[in-house]
């Protein structure tokens, strides 16, 4: 035998050995990198699209959240999401069994019952996502589990997602003290909000409670309630995503009748909006209508309408998601005509290339502001303002572009729109922005109206140097109405309830301003 043969049988036999060394480390590697649970253990963890901290955010995930190991990389895990699959550091999370974790999300173990035929149940919480079959009218499933508008049930073995708006739960109606001495209580003001285990936005999730529900008060600690829910838990909410009932709360009856300032009509803003049975966001649906439809008003109940529909029988809505004739779902407030005949310029924030911030759920932020300017838009026309968008539609303008149309139109006033972001995910609040004491007038009446009426944090006024208010030399304000790096914010900015409240404070804000 040759040296030549002799050298690479030698070497054939060294690599063989090598691997029957790392054979049992590769295959313990993948074995405890699958099939494994983890437990997120920091109030707030980046789920990222790849195994490093320069990959993008898919999500948030909250501390005591419990997710499925599929893969790893280094010192990153590779978990199932209901975003989809995503990277978690391995030193911010606990491994372990389910049955020593955390419980699972607050809606686990609820039964909902479908409130409508042909309800579509799909495979991941979104509508883009693939549709696995449908429930009928008042069939039941297992809950068991939830995310922001979404309930995750038992369905043919596995797991698949409904949409929060088609099932009715049990086990969660209005909670009460059960005993407590308290005697304020505090409705739900916004769609859906988390009960938290503590009075801080970083606090575990307990459950969740919807629009319209009361509570008895058990503690106040820096703007948070401590409520009891019906399963006997308390929990803390945010307060100023809650309405404290006073004295005129009782105003509230059974039936319905004509408020002084009711409108006369009312108009639909968005396709698909329900028309119930009764003023409740749990009564069966009559029939849906159409973004533009028009129905005439024969009584108002709470914060419902009670509208006349074609064949002539009666139907409620609620509304916060309708315009009404004179303007808005807020009533006008009484001026001396100081809005008829003034030119306001309203520039939605950002569009086309230019997206402007995403939030931690993907909300975009040219999307919300464009969706605002057109609220806002309507109000002011009906009280006989001129109004001028300086876009219509998702298309980039640049930003000198939206100072000249101010400058062109002669803008007795110009609102720029937007919604902000930053690092600490726990800040929240509107804040309005000026440039210069002849801007801050404006400023100061906008601001006003937004904080006497907005469900967020007041942040204030505040000198600020962008350029669509820092070039203008019309009287200008650039308003953030609240930040997308915030979940419960995104989520609540993307209610016909905020965006409706954030146009109608602009609306009065911009009324005070030229009636004084």
């Amino acid at each position: 035998m040759k040296r030549e043969e002799v050298v690479h049988i030698k070497k054939i036999y060294i690599s063989f050995l090598v691997i029957c060394l790392l054979l049992p480390l590769f295959t313990s590697v993948k074995a405890s990198a699958g099939g494994e649970r983890v437990s997120i253990g920091v109030p707030t963890l980046n789920v990222r699209t790849g195994p490093g901290l320069s990959y993008p955010v898919l999500m948030q995930a909250a501390k005591g959240e419990e997710y499925t190991v599929t893969g790893n990389d280094g010192d990153w895990y590779k978990i199932n999401t209901p975003q989809g699959e995503g990277w978690v550091a391995e030193w911010l999370v606990t491994e372990g069994d389910s049955s020593d974790s955390p419980a699972a999300p607050a809606a686990s173990g609820l039964t909902g019952t479908a409130n409508e035929d042909s309800i579509n149940v799909r495979k991941a919480p979104s509508t883009d996502s693939e549709r696995l079959g449908t429930l009928s009218t008042g069939e039941e499933v297992s809950i068991t589990g939830s995310v922001q508008g979404w309930y995750e049930i038992s369905y043919r073995g596995g797991t698949a997602w409904i949409n929060e708006d088609y099932l009715s739960l049990s086990g969660m109606e209005s909670g009460s003290s059960d005993g407590s001495d308290s005697s304020m209580t505090a409705t739900v003001n916004v769609e859906s909000l988390l009960v938290r285990d503590e009075a801080s936005l970083n606090g575990g999730i307990v459950g969740k409670v919807t629009r319209g529900e009361s509570y008895s008060i058990l503690e106040e600690s820096n703007e948070w309630y401590r409520i009891k829910l019906s399963n006997g838990e308390d929990g803390w909410v945010a307060g100023w995503f809650m309405k404290v009932a006073g004295e005129e709360a009782e105003e509230k009856t059974e039936g319905t009748s004509m408020s002084e300032g009711a409108p006369d009509s009312i108009t639909i803003l968005y396709d698909g909006t329900n028309l119930r049975t009764s003023p409740d966001s749990q009564a069966s649906v009559v029939e849906r209508a159409g973004s533009g439809s028009t129905f005439d008003v024969v009584g108002t109940s709470g914060d419902w309408y009670e509208i006349r529909l074609s064949d002539g029988a009666s139907a409620f809505v609620a509304n916060w998601i309708v315009s009404s004739k004179k303007g808005g779902t807020s009533p006008a407030p009484e001026t001396s005509g100081g809005l008829e005949g003034k030119t306001i310029v309203l520039d939605p924030g950002h569009g086309g290339r230019d997206g402007g911030t995403t939030g931690i759920n993907g909300t975009h932020e040219k999307n919300l502001t464009l969706k605002t300017a057109q609220l806002v838009a309507d109000k002011l026309r009906s009280a006989g303002a001129e109004v001028i968008l300086t876009r219509r539609n998702d298309e980039f303008i640049s930003l000198p572009s939206r100072v000249s149309l101010s400058h062109y139109y002669m803008a007795d006033a110009f609102v720029s729109l937007h919604f902000d972001s930053i690092y600490d995910s726990s800040i929240t609040g509107h804040t309005t922005y000026y440039n210069g004491s002849q801007q801050k007038d404006l400023a100061e009446s906008v601001h006003s109206a937004l904080s006497g009426r907005m469900p967020n944090a007041d942040r204030g006024v505040r000198n600020g140097d962008y350029h669509v208010i820092r070039e203008n030399l019309r009287p200008a304000v650039l308003v953030e109405l609240g930040f997308l790096s915030n979940a419960s914010e995104e989520a609540n900015v993307n209610t016909a309830y905020f965006q409706d409240t954030a146009a109608t404070s602009i609306y009065y804000g911009l009324s005070e301003y030229f009636t004084n």
